[in-house]
């Protein structure tokens, strides 16, 4: 019995150690303490005192007026879990609580935070993602909040919870790593009690990094091998205190980055190897390039342009410089001394890199050459720049490093080759004076782009495009027309070529790489292009040489040169005189309409017009004093605004004389202005109607006629009525016929266009017929008469009477039966007339009409 009992008592105390947590020393919590998500097994007795529950108020709320926003139940204070299900989101104090009254804080829930950076004690720099140089010490800074659970009641060293883990390359994990003089440091058990907390310290403080020990990267195994081969290491940081790591995960299920482990960060160890590498094989005189050296984090290298002693330095014969002014860039001053320069490189003979590089007379040689620190990641990129002095030819940039006894060194060739400058002319290279020329192109060889012209009586060596009889000056930028390089190499000039004093004629633009006249240009690279200048001129017609009254008409033409402020239109005649302008359009047209209402106005005569063109100035020089009602003409000489001649009101030049006196003053050598005349004449709107003839029933014809009315632009309403279109008595019959319609008016000759109206008879009776023609829209009536007959008819000179017979109508039709319905019998008549009837009938009255019908139409045709 005793011995079961002994069984069942060691079977409750291993199960009772099991059930304990495994940092036993670091569970207990004092009153107020801070604990953090996903601790589990927290001995909480002293923290609630006693308390089953514990209270939470949302911050900012009052604690001792509101309710809680959070209470939970205590149910074992012994073995607490700081559940993330209940607790996240619910951070900060919690206060016992007896189910109405708030006891004291209980303690604190905070959300853990975990970082690491890695640092190089030797230069004391920050090297997280960068390269620590091989015989530097690494160092660690671990960043945390969760600095208080080292204070815990009872902790112990070996109750430390931190850990911090370097992965090599090759996939190993150290668990500890060797400092200084072989010793090695762990990192595990670390005990992290602040919130900046370094790896290893002086004194052990890990308040600041420790210069001269930490991880030595450069330590070696007892048979001389580097224990930390060159390449990347991965490191980062763990807290399981209380199996937080295990318990708050993130939402996949994995570790809490930055949370219970920091996010995984990396460093390289760098061997002392360098490399240079440039950003272009080949580079275009006048443009940039770089190196960038990847060597020792930290350290200095020597670079310059290798070989390069023989050249002059001079312009033309010197290599690429270095940029002044760059970072971590140094270079000696020009005057001396020269402590960079006397670094005596490898393989020279004891030569300096002074005497390896041109001895220019300006930087005497320090602009080839420089000492360049690297950075914390092992690397520097170094600008160099060619200008349109450097040799195109391949250069060698090497760099240098000599440690110890050792040199270390790299070399990269790159080719400077001599740029290209072109230049166009836009539109087809004819331009008249007076227009903006603009001329582009490219330049890869310098920055600024240098302009000049020659041509007909301008500087044989070339002039200046604003002012072309100013001639250029070699190597004077000043003297020159210049255009800025864009970053893609293209440039643009816009050259305006009014008032140049030049005539029209061909002319060269050279565009040049230098400030180099047309003598000098064997040195420079240049492109040239021919315009082609001509005088702007106008020309003008009228829509027509006689316009009716009311009717309009247009003035149209062509004023080369581009003149944006378009053409001066005078119109001139008795006692009249107009002034407009009108725009160019964009093919050098231009249209001006006079309006009907204008021409109504005018009285009928002759009108001249002088079109106005303001040339090169692209201003008029001669001007009305009012442009809406003239009465005076202006000019711009010897002053603005000076009278030429009076236009209106009492004394003033009249049609020709006002025309001739405004040619005149044009003319003058003081105006640039050009003009062209013409002249029209104004008549009273009229129309005629040609001849028409006799015309037959069924037959088709045209009525034709002439009008001085605009053509196109006019209709005329053309009626033909029976002149039989009148009231009647009840007993007569009503019918008549004829035709109606519009017209437009064709162009003609003379001065005087024509219409026509097509008339089918079909539908018509034998009649005299009436034709009208009318403008629509001006007042202007023609009329005329022309007679239709039946088919086949013959007119007759007299009807032929029998002397022993009442008179009858001939029975062969008559020319012009006017008077006689066409179709219609009279009722009155027999329809056989009686022959041995004595006096005259009905029959006999109607053959009397009719007779009497047909002489009063031969009367009226005669």
């Amino acid at each position: 019995m005793n011995a079961k009992y002994a069984v069942v008592m060691m079977v409750l105390v291993a199960l009772a150690l099991v059930a304990l947590p495994a940092s036993a020393a670091i569970n207990k919590i004092p009153a107020g303490g801070e604990i953090f998500l996903g601790e589990k097994g927290l001995d909480v007795s002293a923290a609630v005192g006693g308390a089953s529950q514990i209270a939470w108020w949302q911050p900012g709320t009052n604690t001792e007026t509101e309710q809680p926003a959070d209470i939970q139940q205590v149910t074992n204070a012994q073995s607490f879990y700081v559940s993330p299900d209940i607790f996240v989101g619910k951070t900060g104090n919690w206060y016992q609580w007896n189910g109405s009254v708030k006891g004291p804080l209980s303690f604190n829930i905070k959300e853990p935070s975990l970082n690491l950076k890695v640092w190089d004690g030797s230069v004391d720099e920050d090297v997280t993602g960068k390269a620590i140089p091989v015989g530097n010490y690494g160092n660690f800074v671990v960043e945390t909040n969760m600095q208080s659970i080292i204070t815990r009641p009872g902790f112990q060293p070996a109750d430390a919870p931190f850990k911090i883990k370097v992965k090599s390359a090759d996939g190993g994990v150290y668990t500890n790593l060797v400092g200084n003089n072989g010793k090695e440091i762990s990192l595990t058990n670390l005990a992290v009690n602040q919130q900046l907390w370094y790896w290893v310290s002086p004194d052990n403080k890990h308040t600041e990094p420790a210069p001269n020990d930490g991880w030595n990267t450069a330590a070696e195994d007892q048979y001389g091998n580097r224990m930390y081969k060159a390449g990347t290491y991965t490191v980062w940081a763990e807290c399981n205190a209380n199996g937080m790591k295990d318990q708050y995960t993130a939402p996949d299920g994995s570790d809490y980055t930055g949370k219970t482990i920091s996010a995984v960060k990396s460093v390289q160890i760098a061997t002392d190897q360098v490399k240079i590498e440039a950003n272009k094989d080949t580079v275009v005189r006048g443009n940039p390039f770089s190196v960038t050296i990847t060597g020792v984090p930290n350290a200095e290298y020597y670079v310059w342009a290798k070989g390069t002693g023989s050249m002059t330095g001079q312009p033309d014969d010197q290599p690429p410089m270095i940029l002044s002014s760059q970072a971590d860039v140094k270079q000696d001053a020009s005057a001396g001394p020269y402590e960079i320069g006397k670094y005596q490189y490898e393989g020279g003979a004891g030569k300096s890199i002074k005497q390896d590089v041109p001895d220019d007379p300006e930087f005497h040689g320090t602009k080839f050459y420089a000492l360049v620190k690297l950075n914390s990641s092992g690397t520097r990129t170094v600008e160099w720049k060619s200008s349109k002095d450097t040799k195109d030819k391949k250069y060698t940039i090497r760099v240098e490093r000599k440690s110890g006894s050792q040199y270390k060194s790299d070399e990269v060739d790159v080719k400077v080759e001599k740029g290209d400058v072109t230049i166009v002319a836009s539109g087809d290279q004819s331009y008249y004076l007076g227009e903006e020329v603009k001329l582009s192109g490219t330049n890869s060889e310098t920055d600024v782009t240098y302009l000049f012209i020659t041509g007909p009586n301008l500087p044989t060596r070339g002039g200046m495009l604003k002012s072309p009889r100013k001639e250029v000056n070699n190597d004077q930028p000043a003297s020159f027309d210049q255009a800025d390089v864009q970053d893609d190499d293209t440039y643009e000039f816009k050259w305006q070529t009014a008032n140049l004093e030049i005539d029209a004629g061909t002319y060269t633009v050279y565009a040049v790489s230098a400030p180099r006249d047309k003598d000098h240009l064997s040195d420079a690279q240049y492109d040239t292009v021919s315009l082609v200048i001509k005088k702007p001129y106008i020309q003008a017609t009228a829509s027509a040489s006689v316009v009716a009254k009311g009717d309009k008409m247009y003035l149209r033409g062509t004023a080369e040169g581009d003149p944006s402020k378009g053409v001066a239109i005078w119109i001139l005649g008795k006692n009249k005189a107009l002034y407009a302008t009108e725009s160019v359009n964009d093919d050098m047209s231009f249209e001006h309409e006079i309006k009907s209402a204008t021409t109504e106005s005018l009285y009928a005569g002759q009108y001249f017009v002088v079109i106005q063109h303001p040339m090169y100035n692209n201003e008029f020089d001669v001007y009305p004093d009012n442009p809406i009602e003239p009465q005076y003409v202006y000019g711009s000489y010897p002053t603005r605004n000076s009278q030429i001649f009076k236009l209106g009101g009492s004394g003033a030049l009249q049609g020709t004389d006002a025309a001739e006196a405004l040619v005149q003053a044009i003319n003058s050598a003081m105006v640039d202005d050009t003009y062209t005349k013409l002249q029209f004449l104004v008549e009273e709107a009229k129309v005629t109607i040609n001849p028409i003839g006799e015309q037959a029933v069924g037959s088709k014809f045209e009525i034709t006629g002439t009008t001085n009315l605009m053509y196109d632009d006019n209709d005329l309403l053309v009626e033909v009525t029976s002149s039989s279109f009148k009231p009647t008595d009840k007993s007569q019959s009503g019918e008549f016929s004829g035709a109606t319609g519009t017209v437009k008016v064709q162009q003609g000759t003379d001065g005087l266009n024509k219409w026509t109206f097509n008339v089918d008879a079909s539908t018509f009776k034998p009649d005299e017929y009436i034709v009208r023609v009318s403008g629509v829209t001006t007042d202007t009536v023609e009329t005329a008469l022309f007679n239709v007959v039946e088919a086949g008819a013959i007119p007759t000179a007299a009807p032929t009477v029998a002397p022993t017979e009442a008179p009858v109508v001939n029975e062969t039709p008559t020319p012009e039966p006017t008077t006689v319905p066409p179709t219609p019998e009279p009722t009155t008549v027999p329809p056989t007339p009686e022959p041995t009837q004595q006096s005259p009938g009905f029959g006999a009255l109607i053959a009397l009409a009719g007779l009497g019908a047909v002489a009063f139409l031969v009367m009226r045709r005669n």
